[in-house]
């Protein structure tokens, strides 16, 4: 299960994080949206095995690591369930997993899936910060209105509840969140997809965490972030805790 509701928050000593997504389509690419992310005041990243396999991925992360070895680094590995992560992660020097379907059912009370992964997390002693995917773009569409009850089974199987818009650059609706919101309760919530500096503000009293690729990448799946556009969206969501302290 979850290690505990404020995971997030020990982990990166705020409570509204930003994350880069970054589509490694080659090492220099990667590396320079890397060092972008960085220099632009980010709270650590996500690569995701689009562009690079998932092979090059987890070949390329213990070279990121000497380059910026304070950086928190996660990854999504699509394709592969959660449990099975783990196992290629292990020894990597790799801080958080997302999965964009972290196989919670919003009608069961036994979730087999979540306990692979709670069983896996055990074996393996990973401590890190598993974002688990629900109604998530591409996957299995949950009712609106069992949105709350998806959120609530979620949170005893992942660290930071994780949703997004309907697709790739569209972003989720407001009531969305709202919604994920009231079943999570203080649980961690983090958003992906469309989320950009024009919209972020209407996210922020709601959501935690942003993991954003398309609106600061000069195209989508480009993997080359705008340093102008992923400094602008660091700030508006670590001026928005300054805010509200």
């Amino acid at each position: 299960m979850s290690q505990n509701d404020n995971a997030l928050k020990r982990t990166f000593q705020r409570s509204r994080v930003f994350l880069p997504v970054i589509h490694p389509v080659d090492k220099q690419t990667a590396l320079f949206s890397i060092k972008t992310a960085v220099e632009s005041g980010a709270d650590g990243i996500f690569l995701i095995n689009q562009g690079m396999s998932t092979t090059q991925v987890l070949e390329f992360i213990p070279e990121v690591h000497l380059m910026y070895t304070s950086l928190w680094i996660g990854v999504n590995l699509l394709g592969t369930e959660p449990a099975e992560v783990i196992e290629l992660i292990a020894d990597l020097p790799i801080n958080g997993i997302w999965s964009d379907n972290a196989g919670i059912d919003e009608f069961a009370d036994v979730q087999p899936i979540g306990e692979r992964f709670y069983k896996a997390r055990q074996r393996t002693g990973w401590s890190g910060l598993y974002f688990g995917g629900i109604a998530f773009k591409y996957q299995r569409e949950v009712p609106v209105p069992l949105l709350p009850d998806a959120a609530k089974k979620s949170a005893p199987w992942v660290d930071v509840i994780t949703s997004s818009g309907p697709g790739t650059g569209f972003a989720a609706s407001v009531e969305k969140a709202k919604l994920i919101r009231s079943g999570a309760g203080t649980h961690p919530l983090a958003l992906a997809s469309g989320v950009s500096p024009e919209n972020i503000e209407s996210f922020l009293p709601h959501v935690d965490a942003y993991l954003v690729a398309s609106e600061i990448e000069t195209t989508k799946y480009s993997g080359i972030l705008l340093p102008d556009r992923t400094k602008l969206l660091a700030d508006c969501i670590h001026a928005w805790e300054a805010n509200h302290q």
